[in-house]
């Protein structure tokens, strides 16, 4: 049932490591075969983990239209499965030498044209000699008295074999001397004994430099073929293999995005070269020179769909999975990165940002960057990773490094810990209810005074509940409650929960000054989704040696941050912040919550840059967008992250209908009707009760259904809280209420605190209109 064709199949085994299946290549290799609307999925030894087939063979057979799968044979089983798993794609081939690529191939993935023109053009007779080339070394010497120099067709002919320039780039150095060549011819020697022809053409192919694309260097005709043909090297062509051949020499001399004409003049040498030894004949040599010389721009890296953000940064950790520096040598990564998510996020993080380019006409275009990181909450494992806009124009991870103010994000922090009061005897007990007053307040800073204000400097002057101040997110009462807390506890618990420790904590730290990459918060983040427990981010799920042995296989790294009484209050909260919050807007996107069924919880975040970080039991996910110079962006939260999180997660969800889920309430909490002028019980549910209650009470037993329907008195004011248990306020009796303060009722308002509208400007409103 997947919507999915036969070629976007193909193009996925191909980006695998797959091979046609009549393809000259490794007997190793995977391979595949389409015939007649079935793809026939035939793993190789890539396949094999721990000694084990880790994926299966399979016949996938598609409808008429061939838009979707149609059925799935497991051949093993011999039976139809309704769900498979993939060898997963190839995201990177890094290089020993760290600054670049590498795919290694072997001899027999190699096509003979491409043997003959590497030989014909770096030592013809390699498969003759014994090492040293000394017929070779006498035409080099030649060649330094003619006058034409490295442009004569001499020059097609190198010194040293293939021998011994493996030797030197392998074992020694590039010092012109001749004890270095002394030592290279004797070495040269050695490995001939050791070593087949084969084998040693087969490194030699693996390990010479090609040139560089984008500053990312390219080793070995492997990673060439994908970089400049974006094809596999059993693919290439005989004029693709002629270029290869020819810019060995001096691949940045040849560089065909540079100098095209000189790199379509080296390789029409090449050819020519391979006429003279009888590998080409005249005509068709002729042919492919006329031929163009094809190579992609970018190559595959065009393809990476922001891969290579998240490739540095599991490169990066790689060496504290694997402690052993030799033990960093071919072996087989998997990452937890979700290719089909990953496509997504990166295709909504660059259209978005091409709208607000147009929204920020002020600003120099394409100077605005975004990140975006989505983790499973219960493993830690990272989905999705877009640092940048572009990778190839700017390799600065934002989701990784960029340390940003995430201003009002922070806030569900300051929160918690007030809402963990009932099992902190340090401090008065504070519930979702209870009352904090709107106003202009000044705080001590040292020797000094901090008053901050709300967004656009207005207060209500009237008193409000903790849940209503975190939907509208005041600033005020964030800061007054963070002071009355500690703020060096609250700063404490989100140090514990995945955010930089800071060394002194300031009053204005409540409201997001404290600096954090957008992978801080979400790994923060985590502990609301996972109802108290932080998951450390876990980007690799298995390292195996390149036979397939597994390395490292690491387990989810949880750890309980608060109990999850508090954080089903604090999810509540946030889910009331999309419910009628500064994050109202997303109902345009669809996003609505249903008890027991659907939970999506967020908070808005605005300093000089824009963010939200949203979530759901299943998936955390955290976008930050802003200049990387600092600038500030002028926008809200709602107007520049909140859009890319919403088209995410919609794409998300369609994906993985199974992340949909609400969060079960805790045993240790009490669920009552309130009212919200003056924030005591009116009723309380039974445990049992899951759904939530109606803001009126149930019509007389035998009242007549088809009358019409009096409001009661005061039902406006009443909602649905959540409270510790024992900490629930006193029931209502008939009391004066302590404010009449409409704000106050938990019906939809226009939101205020950060001041971010209830619909981005782009987003339809709910009557339908923009």
């Amino acid at each position: 049932g997947e919507q999915l064709s036969v070629g976007q199949l193909s193009s996925y085994l191909r980006s695998a490591g797959y091979v046609e299946r009549d393809a000259k290549a490794d007997p190793s290799r995977s391979r595949y075969s389409v015939s007649g609307g079935v793809i026939e999925i035939r793993p190789g030894a890539s396949a094999v983990i721990d000694g084990e087939q880790a994926f299966p063979e399979l016949d996938v057979k598609f409808r008429r239209d061939g838009k979707a799968v149609e059925s799935i044979l497991d051949r093993r089983s011999g039976k139809e499965t309704d769900r498979a798993s993939l060898e997963p794609r190839i995201l990177s081939s890094l290089a020993e030498e760290g600054d670049g690529r590498r795919k290694a191939v072997t001899f027999e993935d190699l096509p003979k044209h491409l043997v003959r023109a590497i030989t014909v053009t770096e030592d013809r007779a390699f498969f003759e000699h014994y090492g040293v080339n000394f017929r070779g070394i006498a035409r080099a010497l030649w060649r330094r008295y003619d006058q034409d120099g490295e442009d004569s067709p001499l020059a097609n002919q190198g010194g040293s074999s293939i021998t011994q320039q493996l030797v030197k780039n392998l074992l020694l150095s590039n010092e012109q001397t001749l004890e270095r060549k002394v030592k290279e011819a004797y070495m040269s020697f050695i490995v001939e004994t050791r070593l087949s022809k084969e084998e040693i053409f087969t490194l030699y192919a693996n390990q010479i430099y090609l040139g560089q694309q984008n500053g990312v260097s390219v080793y070995g005709v492997g990673e060439a073929a994908n970089a400049y043909f974006a094809k596999d090297v059993t693919q290439l062509a005989e004029q693709e293999s002629a270029f290869l051949a020819a810019i060995i020499r001096s691949p940045n001399r040849y560089n065909p995005f540079k100098y095209p004409d000189k790199a379509r003049d080296r390789r029409n040498q090449v050819i020519q070269s391979m006429t003279e030894t009888g590998d080409l004949s005249e005509s068709r040599s002729e042919e492919l020179k006329r031929t163009p010389l094809g190579v992609k721009a970018s190559g595959a890296v065009n393809d990476q769909q922001g891969i290579p953000y998240f490739s540095q940064y599991v490169q990066d950790e790689l060496p504290k999975m694997v402690t052993d520096p030799d033990a960093l040598q071919h072996l087989r990564v998997y990452t937890t990165i979700d290719p089909d998510l990953q496509r997504k996020a990166y295709e909504i993080v660059n259209k978005r940002l091409a709208k607000l380019d147009g929204a920020l006409k002020r600003k120099a275009a394409g100077k605005l960057n975004a990140a975006l990181v989505s983790i499973r909450p219960k493993t830690g494992e990272i989905v999705a990773m877009v640092g940048g806009r572009n990778y190839l124009e700017n390799q600065f991870n934002r989701a990784t490094s960029a340390q940003r103010q995430p201003g009002s994000v922070f806030k569900p922090f300051v929160f918690a810990a007030a809402l963990n009061s009932p099992y902190d005897l340090s401090s008065r007990v504070l519930t979702a209810a209870t009352f904090f007053k709107d106003e202009r307040k000044t705080f001590p800073v040292g020797n000094e005074m901090y008053s901050p204000n709300n967004y656009g400097d207005t207060f209500s002057n009237k008193e409000m509940s903790l849940r209503d101040a975190l939907v509208k997110s005041k600033n005020v009462i964030t800061v007054d409650l963070a002071m009355e807390v500690n703020i060096g506890k609250v700063m404490n618990l989100a140090a514990k929960a995945g955010y930089p420790r800071v060394e002194k904590a300031y009053p204005a730290m409540a409201l997001g000054t404290a600096e954090a990459t957008p992978l801080e918060v979400g790994t923060a983040y985590t502990v609301f989704a996972n109802l108290g427990d932080k998951a450390s981010p876990m980007p690799v799920s298995r390292i195996t040696t390149g036979e397939g042995r597994t390395v490292v296989k690491p387990l989810p790294d949880t750890k309980n941050v608060l109990r999850p009484e508090v954080v089903f209050i604090m999810n509540d909260i946030m889910k009331d912040v999309i419910n009628r919050g500064t994050a109202a807007g997303l109902r345009s996107w669809g996003f609505s919550n249903v008890e027991g069924k659907s939970g999506f919880a967020g908070k808005t975040g605005t300093s000089r840059d824009g963010w939200f970080a949203g979530f759901t039991p299943e998936l955390v996910t955290v976008v930050y967008v802003g200049f990387d110079d600092n600038t500030d962006l002028g926008l809200t939260g709602s107007e520049s992250a909140m859009p890319i999180w919403a088209d995410f997660m919609q794409e998300a969800m369609k994906l993985h209908p199974e992340w949909s889920a609400d969060w079960s309430m805790p045993s240790g909490l009490i669920k009552a009707e309130i009212d919200t002028r003056s924030g005591r019980i009116v009723r309380e549910f039974s445990a049992e009760a899951t759904e939530t209650a109606p803001t009126a009470p149930a019509e007389a037993p035998g009242s007549d259904p088809a009358a019409p329907k009096v409001p009661q008195a005061g039902a406006e004011f009443r909602r649905i809280e959540y409270f510790v248990r024992g900490t629930q306020p006193i029931k209502d009796l008939g009391a004066e209420p302590v404010s009449s303060d409409a704000d106050d009722s938990g019906l939809p308002a226009i939101p205020d605190g950060d001041a971010e509208p209830a619909s981005p400007p782009d987003s339809p409103r709910e009557d339908g209109t923009s």
